[in-house]
């Protein structure tokens, strides 16, 4: 994933030295030598009997999987409105944006050659998150809104947080094996939040990986090539796709129910790596599994093939400014503040936020707004105080995001959500003006969330209903089945 704007690295808490490393060798060439194929070369004759059968399953030969899953354990998510995006790891010792501040040139952000190359994932060797413990903030997150939150198992740097079997990056060789997911799955189902896996297939701590790894110049080198001749390349790419699919086999396995998986791109020149087969796989492990979209062959480090990708539960929509409503289920996501990685202290805008997530509720998208913790596994300081003033405003109009979908088009001239025959009217801070309402059966009451009951006047088909109260607040308009009568 990439990003937009990202804060001065210069405004960021400074940790500890790095004088001394060699910040321009190419992991490429570093990472690929005997030792390291070895280490990930998948040895369980099972794992790869499966990688081969999915491998040999064209995407057109899957016929019997459906999307969105029809499961109703995944039923959860189209109304969950509101998640935690959690990217965390070794990057954020220097508070790094993940994986990309190895890369020259990459326009997103502020370049520092000490972090190019080998001199990036040498961090790794000061990753110490002595301090992770998600019961100490899931209940809060819980309070704030959030139903579901999505961490970073592994980014494109390729470290994965738990102690993996396959490759030689993961906490299994840099923590003393501490796996750091148990926690964050145990707390999560305490707390009665979803647990979501963000894993990125690309890995560019790869032996050979060939597209994407920090060995050239953003949007300046960018060969999508082969490693070799072309049995040599789909040897290399069989290899790869057998150690992606046990990485999986480990996090889909391992930790009881996952509701969501969060792919970040997977590709490999001149080879075709299956999408349906694959999906069908992790559902035959995980029934009520939700599966974004982002599976798809990546042919460059910031891209993807739109073809291949658009295959998912739902759709993934970053960054972007929406113009419209995108079809079926989707998500938006973004960061609070700063880059994706922890960014220093908190420095986002609760208010602004909360509006953001309205709009997406009424166009019947969930938000998925992240944070980066901090190198110790806390969270930044300051995000109590945060997650404690989205509560405030949760306990009063939670209802109007929760459990809701989003309401028709030209409901009315803001933004609405419905459920149980109520439709609720988002009034942002800057919304003075009354409201119309298009009338769809006559009106039961019209009360504002946290208040009174309000006046309202007909319109012909619509009603008029006053602009009460400040700040972002929200009009619960209950209708009935009975004749229409005046206000």
């Amino acid at each position: 994933m990439r990003l937009p704007v990202a804060r001065r690295r210069d405004s960021l808490p400074r940790m500890n030295s790095t004088e001394g490393m060699a910040p321009l060798e190419n992991p490429s060439v570093c990472f690929d030598t005997p030792a390291a194929r070895a280490a990930y070369r998948v040895t369980d004759p099972v794992l790869r009997q499966l990688a081969e059968k999915l491998l040999a399953t064209p995407d057109e030969a899957v016929t019997d999987i459906v999307m969105p899953n029809p499961h109703p354990g995944a039923a959860w998510w189209r109304t969950a409105g509101f998640g935690l995006f959690l990217h965390w790891g070794f990057h954020s010792v220097e508070a790094l944006q993940p994986s990309w501040a190895a890369i020259r040139g990459y326009p997103y952000g502020t370049e520092d050659e000490r972090f190019h190359g080998m001199g990036y994932f040498r961090l790794a060797e000061r990753f110490d998150p002595q301090a992770w413990n998600p019961g100490a903030w899931a209940g809060q997150a819980r309070a704030a809104g959030f139903r579901y939150v999505v961490l970073t198992t592994k980014h494109h740097d390729g470290f994965a947080l738990w102690p993996s079997r396959w490759g030689n990056f993961s906490s299994r060789q840099y923590l003393g094996g501490r796996d750091l997911l148990r926690p964050y799955v145990e707390s999560l189902r305490a707390a009665g939040l979803k647990v979501g896996f963000y894993f990125s297939p690309r890995d560019w701590h790869y032996p050979g990986f060939p597209v994407g790894h920090t060995g050239y110049v953003h949007r300046q080198d960018r060969p999508a090539r082969p490693t070799g001749d072309a049995q040599a390349n789909a040897e290399q790419a069989r290899e790869f796709f057998t150690f992606t699919i046990a990485q999986l086999h480990e996090l889909l396995t391992g930790y009881g129910p996952v509701d969501e998986l969060w792919f970040d791109g997977v590709g490999w020149p001149e080879a075709h790596l299956p999408t349906k087969a694959v999906y069908r796989w992790i559902r035959s492990l995980q029934p009520q599994i939700v599966i974004n979209d982002r599976w798809g062959r990546v042919h460059n480090p910031d891209g993807r093939d739109e073809a291949a990708a658009a295959f998912g539960d739902f759709t993934t929509h970053e960054w972007m400014r929406l113009t419209e409503q995108p079809a079926g289920w989707w998500e938006f996501c973004r960061g609070w503040y700063g880059h994706w990685g922890y960014s220093g202290p908190f420095a986002g805008d609760v208010k602004t936020e909360l509006e953001e997530l309205g709009k997406i509720r009424a166009w019947d998208g969930n938000y998925l707004l992240n944070l980066g913790p901090r190198p110790d596994g806390r969270l930044p300081a300051g995000t109590e105080e945060a997650f404690a003033e989205m509560a405030a405003w949760m306990a009063v109009n939670g209802e109007a995001i929760h459990g809701t979908r989003g309401g028709a088009a030209g409901a009315a001239d803001v933004p609405v959500t419905e459920r149980d025959g109520a439709s609720y009217l988002h009034l942002f801070h800057d919304r003075h003006e009354p409201v119309r309402v298009r009338r769809r059966a006559a009106v039961r009451a019209v009360r504002l969330l946290g208040g009174a009951e309000l006046p309202w006047e007909n319109a012909g088909d619509a009603l008029i209903v006053p602009a009460a109260g400040a700040g972002y607040r929200i009009v619960r308009v209950e209708w009935s089945e009975a004749n229409a009568a005046s206000g």
